[in-house]
């Protein structure tokens, strides 16, 4: 993919994950910084589009990511961000009051987390023994005024015993990333499992359009704070 192409994928990308709205080549024009002509702009999108890396729900609506341009977006263009010091002071305080329980400190952290990254938190303290919270800050995303998906992953996640063999298996040291339909839960959500404080299962789910950089940042974190 051209430099510049890669440039209006990932400003399209990080647009949409803040608003939750389609981008539209006039504001790409106007913010993303690149010396091209509006019809230059259009063109390329249109490629983009055509490769599948971005669709318009609507003919006359703005551009939204797909799967295939989420995995792009984070094989080339994440970045390492810094978790923001509110954060770490709030993760800190709870630890402060845990340090004595680490299982009861684990989960008063995800509920944390969970706020934090209005995403839900799955725990898995072995194969059978599963622990979760914050559905309810996962279904205050704009991707679930859809009752469908709300059903769906109620459905997946009463049955979460079911899955967490499979969230086990994809566990590594470092973060790893399942988008959309990688994952168990649902094609239209993203999550991210690491193995943090002896080999305890965290998984963050999130919508696929999820903000990566950061739920990256604060697990890295989290994996500090606990060990």
């Amino acid at each position: 993919m051209k430099e510049r192409t890669q440039k209006l994928l990932d400003y399209t990308i990080r647009n949409y994950i803040k608003t939750a709205q389609p981008v539209g080549s006039s504001l790409l024009v106007e913010k993303a910084g690149l010396n091209i002509s509006p019809a230059t702009i259009r063109n390329e999108l249109m490629e983009l589009e055509q490769n599948g890396f971005l669709f318009q729900p609507h003919t006359s609506a703005g551009r939204v990511p797909t799967e295939k341009g989420y995995n792009f977006w984070l094989e080339n263009n994440i970045k390492e961000k810094e978790v923001k010091k509110s954060y770490k002071n709030s993760l800190e305080k709870i630890k402060g009051g845990f340090k004595k329980d680490n299982e009861r400190l684990i989960k008063e952290v995800a509920k944390e987390v969970s706020e934090i990254t209005k995403s839900a938190i799955i725990i898995g303290f072995s194969n059978q023994d599963v622990y979760y919270t914050g559905i309810s800050n996962l279904f205050s995303q704009p991707e679930f005024r859809k009752y469908e998906l709300i059903y769906t992953i109620s459905e997946v996640v009463d049955d979460i015993e079911g899955i967490l063999p499979k969230l086990f298996s994809e566990a590594r040291e470092e973060t790893s990333v399942l988008v959309g339909s990688a994952n168990p839960f649902s094609p239209e959500c993203s999550i991210m499992i690491s193995n943090i404080s002896q080999n305890h299962l965290f998984t963050l789910l999130g919508p696929i359009r999820m903000d990566y950089e950061e739920n990256r940042a604060v697990i890295k974190y989290l994996k500090e704070l606990i060990h």
